[in-house]
């Protein structure tokens, strides 16, 4: 499912220390933006583009031939086999789906597309029957995952782009730690890992200033809706769905951030939270031990630290 990007990078001038021989690099992948700085003045962009590209490929819901396309290309009740990549990326989806009650569901794929959130956009918001029909073959129960070994019981679609995003940062920060690389951000579509201490800002609504976010080696990640956004029925909702009626959610939440070490956990926390909204979010951070920011999406002008809830922070 989307995420919103919200999160401000304070960039070099961010860290709590000076940065010497600092360098930059950023371009573009899994359809939207990266950029790595470093202390050092050797990354080699080259290889870090090689390991975006073979991510992509297996977990692209736009690229025809990516194995997740042919896995939602696959015959019912027929077991196919999947890369190491897919196996541990899709059990940590089925176990983030769990932890939250259905509330990150990487069975949405089709629900996705028919609301113009996907592949291809659409000239009209669905209609109840086709979101009801589309809901129906929403289930994590008609998929089968066992032994490397994927199965559809039902004509379900995969969309797994809330959680390989942030898979792909931990990956490309892994590789600079291989180059021996001490200090460093990764931020791949607001999805940000640190390694060293950095400082981020989270937005909020005007008249707040960000929140500024001190990570050390650690990831944020987070979901919001007032960047993109759409009109239906009169009234605003986020490109976040609710897994459980297929509509768009009507948050109470502005936004939601997930400080982790690991960003692709943290990118299936936020997206989770902003579909189940304040209360569930909040009672889901303490009880997964989890360090979140929550922004609210009612605020008086101008808007005070009273709209804001931190969580093991």
């Amino acid at each position: 499912m989307p995420k919103l990007l919200t999160i401000f990078v304070f960039l070099g001038l961010s860290a709590c220390q000076p940065i010497n021989q600092t360098e930059k690099i950023s371009g573009h992948t899994m359809g939207t933006t990266y950029s790595i700085i470093a202390q050092t003045n050797q990354l080699n962009q080259q290889a870090i583009e090689r390991r975006l590209n073979q991510i992509t490929q297996v977990f692209s819901s736009w690229d025809y031939n990516s194995e997740l396309s042919i896995l939602n290309r696959q015959a019912i009740n027929t077991p196919k086999s999947v890369s190491a990549e897919m196996a541990f990326v899709l059990a940590q989806a089925i176990n983030v789906h769990k932890q939250t009650e259905g509330f990150f569901n990487p069975a949405m794929g089709e629900l996705i597309d028919i609301w113009g959130f996907g592949v291809n956009p659409v000239e009209r918001s669905p209609s109840q029957l086709e979101i009801e029909d589309a809901l129906k073959r929403a289930s994590m129960k008609q998929l089968s995952f066992r032994d490397s070994k994927f199965l559809k019981k039902a004509d379900a679609k995969l969309n797994l782009s809330a959680i390989a995003k942030g898979y792909a940062v931990d990956e490309i920060a892994k590789l600079l730690k291989k180059q021996n690389i001490d200090k460093f951000m990764v931020e791949i579509g607001g999805e940000i890992k640190t390694q060293g201490r950095w400082s981020v800002g989270i937005e909020s609504p005007a008249g707040q200033a960000p929140i500024a976010i001190d990570l050390v080696d650690e990831s944020i990640a987070t979901s919001g809706n007032y960047r993109q956004y759409f009109v239906w029925k009169a009234k605003r909702y986020a490109h976040i769905l609710d897994p459980h009626t297929g509509l768009p959610v009507d948050s109470d939440l502005f936004s939601a951030s997930v400080i982790h070490p690991s960003n692709m956990l943290a990118d299936a926390y936020a997206t989770a939270m902003m579909a189940m909204g304040k209360d569930e979010a909040v009672k889901m951070a303490r009880r997964l031990n989890l360090k979140a920011v929550f922004v609210l999406n009612k605020c008086e002008h101008p808007c005070s630290n009273q709209n804001i809830i931190k969580v093991g922070l």
